[in-house]
């Protein structure tokens, strides 16, 4: 009787485990768990929303090539690609491709091998492919552009097929790669077919770009806003995760910060100095720093070939007069620490920490009196040729902090009779008169002096005085430009090092700028959004990956698969059911479009998941597995990312497994009754 009854428990828990595995398997194979694994496996936490960027400066030009300040090659770089880009990698400072796919440098530092991706496309549905890449890198030696001089280095570019390019250098290079190929600016490939046999400075596509990024160009209204949405053809798959992104220009700090506060704009891409308190007590908003490591710095630039400025001593004496101490307490928010040279001590062994002025007016005021300048009744000085030394200082209309900063310089420059009168302009102006027309005397500047300090040649290498270059202050000294020639043919560091500190000594003896504050900057952003920094280069990178905690769990490709499955089927069968039924389901698929097109992509999901469980129900078949081919539902083409979707469960199958289970039992019951007898 005991064997009997352990043979019946033996065999229901072998039938038991069958049915669960087989209904486990069976789970999969009807798609109860896919959607769970493909959220665990998504880029994208939550897909949709709309980011407003805040600034207050509004972009030049939005061709990545021509872009020179931040206000434009934030914008660009969200709507073009790079080969490679600067990242994150396993918390180190590293490269990532973003088109390229594979890449490699030979052993001997001359060649550099790049496999790009196979489904990029322009924006306007035009493949992407090598021919675009050799296209953009030899404009840079065929052309003046920001950038050129990294690129210089290139000896020819080879594309042996549509999909591989070849780069062959001149020379072994250390700063090809991170200040050409992965600087945060001037680096994207731009398309041949809209710029081959046209001129790139004023060709009509810098102001109405196609691109091939994450974002596609909508409309650019000037002073006000540039509006970008959501790439749904980009080749990195579940990318991005935002349906719109809005650059807006704020008519100052304060307007900015209050549109902060108020959730009219979700990030500020850099908090001033002052202001870094008033962001930190902001409810639901908070903080980054941002650029770390790179050396950033503010300065005063000089225009060295104005007279009497072009005098040596002037500059100098000008630089004892500064103290930089009081000007970052009082007008730039007590934070980072005084600039010394032309490069930040960030770089370590790249500067020279002996470098510099410190402040003494006495010793300024020795100088100007060596050089025959008299005061005169109102205690400015003048030139033994009459002329006063006044001199304007400028500044980006709305920088609050360098308005403050100009009047306490001001003050600063008045106890050796010299005068200052504060100027601002607005960014495109105050670009063109110091990089264009050279019709300026003094103006607050600021950039970054790495990762590499090569990275400054555009800055005070001879070469690169022309009109809408870097080297606005037009200093020129022979031998620092033969030492610059000369670190860009070694690649030992540490002799590249003791070179870049020999630069820094002779342009610091030369002063053909004001060091003034080594930076640490912050940005603010509200905590609906998520993600940030997206890189190293903070809005340099793509903003791909920031989402909206607000937003859908469904991705706009599973709603839009589901919802063309829905349009499809329903098209099949529309003469099989009632012209009620037909118009209820039409309407939900109409809803689903609309919640689609509002960004609501698991609203639409779940519209589409009720047309087509009408359709099952009024048709009594099993629902199709749905069909990713574009219909006039939707005028939008598919992205590269596959989405299936799997249809509601059948349960026939489940109620089989049941059946034979209990049949196993019964069987297993009557071979022991019959035993007994």
């Amino acid at each position: 009787m005991k064997r009997s009854i352990l043979s019946i428990a033996v065999i229901a828990l072998i039938s038991i485990s069958i049915f669960i595995q087989l209904f486990i398997g069976t789970s999969h194979e009807l798609g109860l768990a896919t959607v769970q694994a493909s959220e665990q496996n998504r880029p994208c936490p939550r897909y949709g929303g709309v980011l407003v960027i805040g600034r207050t400066d509004d972009s030049a030009t939005l061709n990545p090539l021509l872009t020179i300040d931040d206000a434009s090659f934030e914008v660009a770089n969200q709507i073009f690609n790079s080969l490679i880009e600067r990242a994150f990698v396993d918390g180190q400072l590293g490269y990532k491709g973003d088109l390229a796919e594979e890449w490699n440098v030979s052993p001997d530092g001359m060649t550099l091998y790049f496999k790009l991706v196979r489904n990029a496309t322009w924006h306007d549905g035009y493949p992407l492919t090598a021919e675009d890449v050799k296209f953009t890198l030899e404009l840079y030696l065929k052309e003046s552009l920001p950038q050129s001089a990294f690129f210089r280095v290139i000896d020819h570019v080879e594309t042996p097929d549509n999909y591989t390019v070849i780069i062959k250098l001149k020379q072994p290079s250390p700063t090809f790669v991170p200040l050409a190929l992965a600087f945060w600016r001037n680096h994207m490939i731009i398309p041949k077919h809209l710029y081959e046999g046209t001129n790139i400075t004023t060709n009509p596509y810098n102001l109405k770009p196609i691109g091939s990024g994450p974002f596609k160009f909508v409309e650019w209204k000037k002073g006000d806003y540039i509006l970008l949405e959501r790439n749904e053809n980009y080749f990195k798959a579940g990318l991005p995760c935002l349906d719109k992104i809005i650059f807006k220009v704020f008519p100052n700090t304060e307007a900015m910060l209050k549109a902060l506060s108020t959730g009219e704009v979700g990030v500020v891409t850099i908090v001033p100095e002052p202001n870094l308190e008033e962001a930190k007590s902001m409810p639901g908003v908070k903080l980054f720093p941002i650029f770390t490591g790179l050396g950033l710095v503010l300065y005063i630039g000089i225009n060295t070939q104005k007279y009497p400025l072009n005098i040596k001593e002037v500059r100098q004496a000008l630089n004892y007069a500064i103290n930089k101490e009081e000007i970052i307490k009082l007008a730039l928010g007590n934070v980072g620490r005084p600039q010394r040279g032309i490069f930040s001590s960030e770089l370590g062994p790249f500067h020279d920490p002996t470098v510099g002025y410190d402040y003494d007016p006495d010793k300024a005021n020795q100088i100007l009196d060596s050089l025959g300048f008299k005061r005169g009744p109102d205690g400015i000085r003048v030139t033994p040729n009459g002329t006063r030394l006044s001199f304007r200082l400028f500044f980006t209309a709305a920088d609050l902090p360098r308005m403050r900063a100009s009047e306490i310089v001001k003050e600063q420059f008045k106890k050796i009779g010299v005068e200052i009168i504060p100027q601002s302009y607005d960014w495109p102006t105050l670009k063109e008169m110091i990089t264009v027309k050279y019709d300026f005397d003094l103006v607050w500047f600021g950039h970054a002096t790495g990762p590499d300090p090569d990275r400054l040649y555009v800055y005070y290498h001879g070469s690169q005085i022309r009109p809408g270059s870097w080297n606005y202050v037009r200093y020129n000294n022979s031998e620092v430009n033969k030492l610059w020639d000369l670190s860009r043919t070694i690649v030992d560091q540490n002799k590249r090092a003791e070179i870049f500190r020999q630069i820094e000594r002779i342009a610091m003896e030369d002063a053909p700028v004001i060091p003034v504050q080594e930076r640490v900057l912050y940005a603010a952003y509200r905590e609906e959004f998520q993600g940030f920094p997206p890189g190293p280069y903070w809005y340099a990178n793509h903003l791909e990956t920031i989402w909206w905690t607000k937003g859908s769990i469904r991705s706009p490709a599973e709603s839009r698969s589901l919802i063309l499955n829905a349009s499809n089927t329903l098209t099949k069968i529309s003469s099989m059911i009632s012209s009620d039924v037909l118009d209820k389901i039409r309407s939900l698929i109409e809803q689903a479009n609309q919640s689609y097109r509002e960004g609501n992509y698991d609203r639409a999901y779940e519209l589409a998941s009720q047309a087509l469980s009408q359709i099952e129900s009024a048709t009594k078949t099993p629902t199709p597995t749905p069909q990713t081919t574009p219909t006039e539902i939707i005028k939008t083409p598919t992205p590269t990312e596959k989405v299936s979707e799997k249809p509601g469960p059948d349960y026939t199958l489940l109620i089989a497994i049941a059946v034979i289970v209990i049949i196993v039992i019964a069987l297993a019951s009557y071979i022991v009754m019959r035993r007994r007898r």
